[in-house]
């Protein structure tokens, strides 16, 4: 089991720590009083006004060999940002989000228009054939950089690896097979301390860096990244 165990208690104070961060970066009166002498509208509440609500992003690319930096567009500006794929939920340019838990998966899809694959926290070498070579994901580090500031250097992966004891042996899964055991609320998360503010008008730059390219990957084989926190709607002035 991960060490992210969530329950009500854990996303109430994140919610809490979330509407904070909402407040002090968006409350009309702290915005103009100053930063010598802030001041709170005490009648402007951030839950109220963007409508907040527990969300995810899920942002996902694939996983080559001979290359040791995967970049992660954050943003749902798809002419500026590259493909996106079937299953992402990118953010929006009007929104903004707190990410409060980091998931990291991968997965092995048939195809890039699928979006029906499941989601692995290890390298099953029943499902990915070149296994061995692609373990040395979980040696990189990820890292996020906000309008040319480093929030987040050296987070690294193998915090998010999780086997379990129960492993699928064959695939595809047919009748009476064992499917791979998986507690989807909890295994490959990892909680995000201190939280981060991704505005929808920022330039947001986030990756993965490996210590050296993978020597050898699947068909297919992808990166995938779930952010879970709390998204403010309609937040964010896009000029």
């Amino acid at each position: 089991m991960s060490s992210a165990q969530v329950n009500g208690i854990v996303l109430r104070e994140d919610f809490k720590a979330a509407a904070k961060i909402f407040n002090n970066a968006f409350n009309p009166m702290f915005l103009s009083s100053g930063a010598s002498n802030p001041q709170y509208s005490k009648d402007w509440d951030a839950v109220t006004a963007f409508k907040l609500t527990q969300s995810s992003l899920r942002l996902e690319q694939p996983l080559v060999a001979n290359s040791s930096t995967f970049n992660f567009p954050v943003l749902n500006n798809i002419q500026n940002q590259g493909t996106q794929f079937p299953s992402e939920i990118r953010l929006t340019l009007q929104d903004s989000f707190v990410p409060t838990r980091l998931g990291v998966f991968v997965a092995l899809p048939s195809g890039a228009a699928v979006a029906n694959f499941p989601l692995f926290t290890s390298f099953n070498p029943t499902v990915f054939a070149n296994a061995v070579a692609e373990n040395g994901f979980y040696n990189g580090q990820l890292k996020l950089m906000i309008n040319n500031s480093q929030y987040i250097n050296g987070w690294g992966l193998q915090k998010h690896k999780v086997v379990n004891q129960t492993q699928e042996i064959v695939t595809p899964l047919v009748p009476g097979s064992v499917e791979q055991q998986v507690d989807g609320a909890n295994d490959g998360y990892y909680p995000m301390q201190p939280f981060v503010l991704l505005l929808g008008s920022q330039n947001i730059q986030l990756s993965i860096q490996l210590p050296v390219p993978l020597t050898a990957a699947d068909a297919n084989a992808r990166i995938v990244l779930i952010f879970e926190g709390v998204l403010a709607q309609n937040s964010t002035v896009v000029n």
